[in-house]
Parts: structure tokens; sequence; C-alpha cells
């Protein structure tokens, strides 16, 4: 089935920055070109060189660099330098295998199966959005969901201005990433805290409707 999953606030990765997620097991490096209005890319956390991650790498003159050995990788996620033999023309089948990647609701999403099609409406009525933060929490996805009230076939849902996604890194583990439209409503601090709280209810396997209430109220434009 081919999905999107939202990885990160788009917040996390700045620009010339680098940053690894996982998505159901599989290591990612997200990162974004040291120039203005560079895209967000995202490939297999993996040098074909000798399997170091990526995302331990750098960013310069438009490129990820491996910090073990130094190879460079342009935007189309092909080989471009090899330090140790710079005058040496690198063989185009030199790549990084390269997912899927939008910026979307404050959000970064990948598709592990090189889905075409993303779906509508997923910034609901909001033209603009900010990333508030992502937030571990330790216990299976499906728990997280049923405290968000989140439908299993859905990964984004809106209460109000505040938009609330879940991925799952690994099993048994979730990712609750927060965003809210710009406007009145709850700060993105306020929004913060609360998502600590929901958190340590979900963890702790307490009732989390007063929480989730808690935003409802405090979450009304």
């Amino acid at each position: 089935m081919e999905r999107w999953h939202p990885v990160s606030v788009l917040s996390d990765i700045g620009r010339g920055e680098v940053v690894g997620v996982r998505v159901e097991g599989h290591e990612i490096v997200l990162w974004r070109e040291d120039v203005p209005g560079a895209t967000v890319h995202a490939w297999e956390d993996r040098c074909p060189h000798r399997g170091m991650r990526l995302s331990f790498g750098f960013v310069r003159d438009g490129a990820l660099g491996c910090l073990y050995h130094g190879w460079q990788f342009g935007g189309t996620a092909r080989c471009r330098l090899i330090p140790a033999h710079p005058n040496v023309r690198v063989p185009a089948a030199i790549q990084v295998r390269a997912y899927a990647v939008r910026e979307q609701a404050g959000l970064a999403w990948v598709s592990l199966e090189g889905a075409e099609d993303f779906p509508a409406g997923l910034s609901g009525q909001w033209s603009r959005v900010m990333p508030v933060r992502s937030v571990h929490v330790a216990v299976g996805v499906a728990l997280l969901r049923h405290a968000l009230g989140m439908p299993a076939d859905e990964t984004m849902i809106w209460c109000g201005p505040v938009g609330l996604a879940v991925h799952a890194p690994v099993a048994g583990h979730a990712i609750l990433h927060v965003v809210r439209a710009h406007g009145p409503g709850l700060s993105a601090s306020a929004l913060s805290h609360w998502a600590e709280r929901l958190r340590d209810g979900v963890e702790s396997g307490s009732d989390t409707a007063p929480i989730m209430e808690e935003l409802a109220m405090g979450a009304r434009p």
C-alpha cells in the first residue's frame, strides 16, 4: 500500500541541516542544501561506500557529505566527489536510494513505496501552518491514535487550528508531531507543554480524555 508518513516538523530541518529519522524500522536521512529556498531531500541513511549513516554527515556546497570518507552526494542522490580520488570521474551508478518527500502542513512527509499522489486536505482549512515540535512516545502507534481519537486510516487530524500527526519509527514506539495555524489560540510554548502531558498520560496508561479536552478548549480560534 502506498502511504505518506509524517516524519518530522519542518523547523527541525533547517537550511544546511541534516536529520536522521526512522519510519517503520527504515532509517532515513533528511537534509536541505545550504542555499536559500532549498527543499528537503529524503534518502536511505546509508553511504553506499562503507555503510556509514549519512545523518552523521555534513552539508557543503549543495551536497551531503559522508563523515567517514567525505564522499559527496548532490541533490539528485548521485555521488559527485570522492575526495581520495578528486580527478576520477565518479560512475553514475554510485548513488543513494532516494524517497519521495513533500513539505506540507508544517511537516516533512515521506513515501517509502514511491507514492505519487499526495493526499489532499492535509493542511485542513489553514493556509499558513507553523511547526511546533515532535515528541517521542514509548507506546505503540495504535495506543497513541486511540488517545488522539484518530482513525486507523488517517495520519493527521485537526483540532481547530492545531494539527496532530503520528508515525511509527519502530515497533512499540510512536512519534507525535504538533503544528498550529497562524492566528489566535494556544501558543507554541503552551502546545509543547501540552504534548508532554499527553505523552506522559499515554505512557502511564492514564485517562487522557481531560488532556484532549484541554486542547479542544484552548485551541479554539
